[in-house]
């Protein structure tokens, strides 16, 4: 088997599953839902967050290699309150210079991963998503290495996704 047709195949593998755990998402139902749906649905979230006045916060990264990452809210009794999916425009547009880590990982949840810079006096965090559904890139946040305060933000194509389609776009 070539290296096209295996990646294809395990394109496809994804694909499944990530439908898969869309489904299950489906299931979820704010205002009816309580949290033991939610973990039989999704199992043990990647972070969990106490809210003021007793409620929750559950992340969990889906979709292939982690395009996908939801967020849901509980109410201090254990309902769901809401399903978010972070990793898309307005959830980016959230973010502004000068914010710390902390509070980009509170808006972003856990990134997929990290670099450090050091001519630049850089440390960045990525996220991989779908842009426009299909294409997959990587939204990055440019801390000040010192500081740990967010400079900018960027994107940029997923190299191993996108050039099977001629390149980037």
């Amino acid at each position: 088997m070539n290296i096209s047709a295996l990646l294809k195949f395990w394109g496809l593998w994804l694909t499944c599953i990530s439908l898969f755990l869309g489904a299950c998402a489906a299931q979820i139902i704010p205002g009816t839902s309580t949290e033991s749906d939610v973990l039989a649905s999704f199992g043990k979230p990647i972070d969990a967050r106490q809210l003021e006045g007793g409620g929750r916060e559950l992340d969990y990264p889906r979709g292939p290699r982690g395009r996908e990452t939801w967020r849901i809210t509980l109410s201090p009794e254990g309902r769901v309150v809401s399903v978010a999916q972070l990793l898309e425009e307005a959830n980016f547009a959230r973010l502004k210079p000068g914010m710390s880590k902390s509070e980009v990982d509170h808006i972003m949840a856990r990134h997929f991963f990290s670099a450090d810079f050091a001519g630049s006096n850089e440390e960045v965090w990525s996220w991989r998503y779908a842009e426009f559904g299909n294409r997959t890139m990587y939204f990055n946040t440019h801390f000040d290495a010192k500081s740990g305060r967010l400079k900018y933000t960027s994107r940029t194509p997923d190299p191993t996704e996108n050039t099977s389609r001629g390149g980037r776009r």
